[in-house]
């Protein structure tokens, strides 16, 4: 399972918990803050956020006077996480918005630069000289 997979399974299982009353089963939060969330609305999903070796979650209490509250919910990542950043060869090209990377598992990462490597040995390679077609996103 990759990084978004399994951040997104554990995302919406500790969200599912929140909407139920109960305490996260997993990760590292302020229990005192969680008291004080609960006494406002339903909570929302908030942003995800990567650490080398975590995953931050953050969960968000609305209130209708505007004093929403933010659970923080820290999990212990299985491996490491690292950012595969776009290589300064790629940035020149792209003319639409900014890209900059993306985190992934280190063995995915290493299994992806594995797989870009070999891209370049010269059979593999010769495909990209000549006319492309338009990539698509799955």
């Amino acid at each position: 399972m990759n990084l978004n997979a399994y951040s997104a399974q554990k995302r919406l299982a500790m969200f599912e918990e929140l909407r139920s009353g109960r305490p996260p089963s997993e990760g590292d939060f302020d229990p005192n803050l969680l008291k004080e969330c609960r006494a406002k609305e339903t909570p929302q999903l908030g942003s995800t956020r990567f650490e080398p070796w975590s995953i931050v979650v953050e969960f968000i209490y609305p209130d209708a006077a505007g004093a929403n509250l933010v659970l923080t919910v820290r999990l212990v990542s299985p491996e490491r996480i690292v950012f595969l950043p776009v290589p300064e060869w790629v940035v020149e090209s792209i003319w639409q918005g900014d890209v900059a990377g993306s985190f992934h598992f280190e063995r995915d990462a290493k299994r992806l630069l594995a797989s870009f490597e070999q891209e370049l040995e010269p059979d593999d390679n010769q495909k990209y000289f000549g006319p492309q077609m338009a990539k698509r996103r799955e």
